[in-house]
């Protein structure tokens, strides 16, 4: 059985770029990003608030996303988040190094069989 620590660590080097991923699309709020994660990666990122919330923060400080406040109809505010000029393109530039370290991890993985 692998440690729980250490696929923590494996997980958390990923957590910005399924984030911003999910952004994509449009503005969500912070249950919609979590639930939309756990849904796509079939239950493997379950994301909870402690962690979401921290990582927005950092990616919005960074000038990859940006926030507002609005209200819904039943008069509830969210917070919303949507990626930025900025974030696409440092997604993007993320995409292609996380394709370039699978790839490498892969090969490395393979040769030690």
């Amino acid at each position: 059985m692998l440690n729980p620590e250490w696929t923590a660590e494996l997980k958390k080097g990923s957590i910005q770029l399924c984030i911003m991923a999910t952004l994509l699309k449009g503005r969500k709020y912070g249950f919609q990003m979590i639930k939309e994660i756990r849904d796509l990666s079939k239950g493997y990122f379950d994301l909870k608030e402690g962690t979401l919330y921290p990582a927005l923060h950092r990616l919005e400080q960074r000038g990859y996303l940006r926030s507002e406040w609005v209200t819904d109809e039943g008069g509830t505010p969210k917070k919303y988040y949507v990626l930025t000029d900025e974030g696409r393109k440092a997604l993007a530039a993320a995409r292609a190094e996380w394709d370039r370290l699978t790839r490498a991890v892969r090969i490395v993985l393979e040769a030690g069989r």
